[in-house]
């Protein structure tokens, strides 16, 4: 019997919309640009599954535990621990706190659970009272075995015409939808135990992050796949490939994408962003006119909008959606 990966890669001999990833600070994928190579990741230490804290940063009011197992990963080489960061503020659990859950990106290759700025986004959502959640899923290196009902998912996108179906990493894009959904039913029913309520949550990604969270948010309900709903989403420079996924009454999202993005192209955040603009879904998109791929190429941490980062937007963003407060949706070009 072939795998379900040499099966995927036969049902197409025509390569439609190339889902293709980089490295560097938020690493990517997916667009309908031309195919882009994919460079070799730094290699990612092996943790232990035991969770382990982790010292508090300089200057934070913080309590990270690392390493906690959320799940086991089948791979052609056997089961692998899945494991996430929790970042909490230091402080006794008085209620449940709202929760961010945030995807790396490193093109399906590489990446980890530290990377993508993911200490400094949790130093600022813990200093806003929330948890911050950071998880590693499998990648193409480990050749994952996806279970079937995500294969039927990037199948049925592949067979609708959105992607490339010859693209070796289709098994790694499979289980990283897989992976985030089992961290986030495993956080719903450790709710208690990690003081976090996942009625309030946001989905963040970066890159293949970005296109991680974007599927898991808006591309499983059509296949009755079960997991704790955002109530916000936010995408760095990611996709949707296929932007009809995004329906009516989802969950209002913040996109960033530079126009000269040569890994994932710029149209793919209009047509997401003209989506939500068809069906009612509330946003704010910030397009960063001439930048390329990633937090440095945007300069989320220097490009500002009213006296505002394009960083601080974003915290500012999902605290209002979480706390009950007074979202800005706004769609801007931002010169750096």
């Amino acid at each position: 019997m072939q795998s379900p990966k040499h099966r995927r890669a036969l049902i197409a001999s025509v390569a439609l919309i190339a889902m293709a990833g980089c490295g560097g600070d938020d690493a990517s994928v997916a667009s309908n640009a031309a195919p882009v190579s994919v460079p070799s990741p730094t290699p990612s230490p092996s943790p232990s599954p035991s969770p382990t804290p982790t010292p508090t940063p300089t200057g934070t009011s913080q309590r990270v535990t690392s390493d906690i197992q959320y799940g086991v990963g089948a791979t052609s080489s056997g089961s692998i621990p899945l494991l996430l960061d929790l970042y909490e503020p230091d402080e006794p659990c008085a209620s449940p706190r709202p929760l961010v859950l945030f995807v790396h990106g490193g093109g399906f290759t590489g990446g980890d659970k530290v990377s993508g700025n993911a200490l400094f986004r949790a130093e600022q959502m813990n200093a806003r009272g929330f948890n911050f959640v950071s998880i590693n899923y499998r990648l193409d290196p480990d050749d994952p075995l996806p279970s079937a009902e995500y294969v039927a998912v990037v199948d049925d996108v592949l067979a609708d015409g959105f992607g490339d179906a010859t693209d070796p990493r289709l098994d790694a894009i499979a289980a990283a939808f897989e992976d985030t959904v089992t961290a986030l039913n495993f956080l719903r029913d450790n709710q208690d135990t990690f003081c976090t309520d996942t009625s309030r949550l946001a989905y963040w990604g970066s890159s293949a992050g970005a296109f991680t969270v974007l599927q898991v948010a808006y591309g499983l309900n059509q296949f009755g796949i079960d997991r704790p709903e955002p109530a916000v989403v936010i995408d760095y420079w990611g996709a949707l490939l296929r932007a009809s996924d995004l329906e009516v009454a989802e969950a209002p999202f913040l996109v960033i994408h530079g126009t000269q993005d040569n890994t994932v192209d710029y149209q793919e955040a209009v047509n997401l962003t003209n989506q939500a603009q068809t069906v009612g879904v509330s946003h704010s998109f910030y397009t960063v006119i001439g930048a390329g791929h990633g937090g440095r190429a945007t300069g989320i941490d220097v490009n500002e909008v009213n006296g505002q980062t394009l960083h601080e937007l974003t915290f500012d963003f999902v605290e209002a959606h979480l706390t009950g407060g007074t979202p800005v949706y706004e769609t801007v070009d931002v010169t750096p």
